[in-house]
């Protein structure tokens, strides 16, 4: 009898918790302006939201996971995976939404990528072996740096002999993470620049706009110097990412890591292990990101291995409107068209003002 009696007060307190966060989704629910409760009430499918400063983002992210889980879709809080590009946003939208729906917050997967693919090597040792490895503090990186100018071949465009030997060497750290973040490699960057010599020598930037028969000029042709300006500038990359190889190399001899290693990680073992990619595609039916239009290469490819299990995934995504979305400006912007383009035939667009 006494085991019945705790059951019935146990299932009258969950009841009375339920209400209660349900009252409090009810009053923040009603606050919301229009655009802000269509995005809420997007429950299903891809979706991007284009969210500027001071447009409440937070919130709908936040109010968008509660109101999955007072749906009739029957989604579990540990189903639902919410990405985002900071530790403190992780923590600011868990206490969001812990005032939102209480305990329940605590169940749902926030991460910054970074702790989610950490998450995922840890959990799934099997997959990515024995890392006897440590993060590199940015000293440490430096050092690795400095020590890759140091044995620099003698046929590399960067080798000097006199002066200031590591003048390259925030620049170098700087490429060599870009090159990571984006997945990219020395023969990517070799053939991109090739295409872009290649373009510029038929841009109108580039060519005269007048005849100079006194300096034997026609219009149309090509401003050698400013080609020749550009080109160097091109070939100095191009040096640069051929020693990209001996940065891992040097970070991986002394058992370091930085962290875009993680997603490099991640996505290669999801690419070879479909069992592995197909767990966590099954694990994670609804699917969140914020600062989308920060997504580099290898996250949004991340992204886009577990989210293409569905033919029309729940998908949402929210980017700055102040990065230029609508015009698809930027390094990095290309994946917001990329995205939109891939799920073009089914995607919901909502601007918050």
């Amino acid at each position: 009898m006494k085991g019945k009696l705790q059951q019935l007060q146990f299932l009258s307190n969950f009841k009375i918790m339920q209400l209660h966060n349900e009252a409090l989704f009810l009053k923040r629910y009603q606050e919301l302006n229009e655009q802000q409760k269509k995005a809420v009430d997007a429950i299903d499918g891809t979706v991007m939201v284009i969210a500027g400063p001071g447009t409440g983002k937070t919130e709908v992210l936040s109010m968008r996971i509660a109101n999955l889980l007072r749906s009739d879709v029957l989604v579990k809080p540990n189903e639902i995976l919410c990405l985002t590009f900071t530790d403190e946003g992780a923590i600011a939208m868990r206490k969001r939404l812990l005032s939102i729906i209480g305990e329940a917050a605590h169940k749902v997967n926030i991460h910054t990528f970074h702790s989610f693919c950490n998450s995922i090597i840890q959990s799934n040792m099997e997959y990515f072996g024995a890392r006897d490895l440590q993060p590199a503090t940015e000293l440490e990186r430096m050092e690795v740096i400095y020590h890759v100018i140091e044995n620099i071949p003698s046929s590399n465009l960067l080798r000097k002999l006199k002066g200031n030997i590591y003048n390259d060497a925030k620049n170098l750290l700087f490429l060599f993470d870009l090159m990571k973040s984006e997945n990219w490699n020395a023969e990517t960057i070799s053939t991109s620049i090739d295409l872009y010599l290649e373009d510029i020598q038929h841009r109108e930037t580039f060519l005269y706009k007048r005849s100079n028969a006194s300096k034997g000029i026609k219009a149309g042709d090509l401003k050698q110097n400013d080609f020749n300006k550009a080109k160097d500038k091109m070939e100095r990359t191009r040096a640069a990412s051929e020693l990209f190889d001996a940065y891992v190399q040097r970070m991986a001899s002394l058992g370091l890591y930085d962290f875009s290693d993680m997603i490099l990680w991640v996505v290669k073992a999801f690419k070879e292990n479909q069992d592995l990619l197909q767990l966590q595609q099954e694990r994670f039916q609804y699917l969140l990101v914020d600062e989308f239009q920060d997504t580099s290469g290898s996250q949004s490819e991340l992204l886009s291995l577990i989210a293409d299990y569905w033919e029309n995934p729940n998908l949402f995504v929210v980017g700055d409107d102040d990065q230029s979305i609508f015009q698809f400006q930027g390094a990095r912007l290309k994946y917001i068209k990329q995205f939109v383009e891939q799920h073009k035939a089914t995607i919901k667009i909502i601007v918050l003002t």
